[in-house]
């Protein structure tokens, strides 16, 4: 079978299986550029979503430990979450949510980048953005079935804990790696967690 360059697949026809506050599952029904049909694809229609790589004065990274159900036990995150639709923009929201889940702020706030968390599945952005130097301003307040402990480590720790596994979600590794390049912090980072 000869292939064809690459083009995109023309969608048929689409419905929506389900609709909630969380999520959207479209069933499309897809012919791919060579012809072949695909029916039916499904994809997720999720909110964007702001995570935050917030570094301290003192070279430490605000991470969040909580329980996801899916997964079936704790995981080590970066804080962020689900845009709300009154959120201005992903500074807007990762600010919000920064301090709803840690009790933190910061003096500057930056977008460094904004990537699809699975392009095969997924339509939302994951907007990631740095905020430096981060501050304790009072208490969290996460939503009601949160139940977040913040874990505040050193950069070098933090690396240890992606590249180990340790930080089991995919994204977020990803995530904080690039967001502690951007805030230059990466490759003394990597260096001091060699040598432990």
């Amino acid at each position: 079978m000869t292939k064809h360059p690459l083009s995109p697949w023309t969608v048929r026809a689409s419905r929506h299986i389900h609709r909630d506050r969380w999520i959207s599952l479209r069933a499309d029904d897809c012919v791919t550029g060579d012809g072949v049909d695909v029916a039916p694809y499904y994809v997720l229609e999720y909110p964007d979503w702001a995570h935050v790589v917030a570094l301290d004065e003192e070279d430490h990274i605000l991470l969040v430990r909580q329980y996801r159900h899916a997964y079936g036990g704790f995981t080590l995150e970066l804080p962020g979450g689900i845009m709300d639709a009154g959120d201005e923009s992903p500074i807007t929201a990762a600010a919000r949510e920064l301090a709803e889940e840690t009790g933190y702020t910061a003096d500057a706030f930056r977008l460094v980048t904004s990537l699809s968390p699975n392009p095969a599945t997924h339509t939302n952005r994951v907007h990631l953005v740095l905020a430096q130097p981060a501050r304790f301003i009072g208490p969290a307040t996460p939503e009601p079935d949160e139940n977040v402990v913040v874990v505040r480590v050193p950069v070098s720790e933090a690396i240890r804990m992606a590249l180990s596994g340790e930080i089991i979600d995919a994204p977020h590794v990803g995530l904080l790696m690039i967001g502690l390049h951007a805030a230059d912090a990466l490759r003394d980072g990597i260096q001091d967690s060699c040598v432990k």
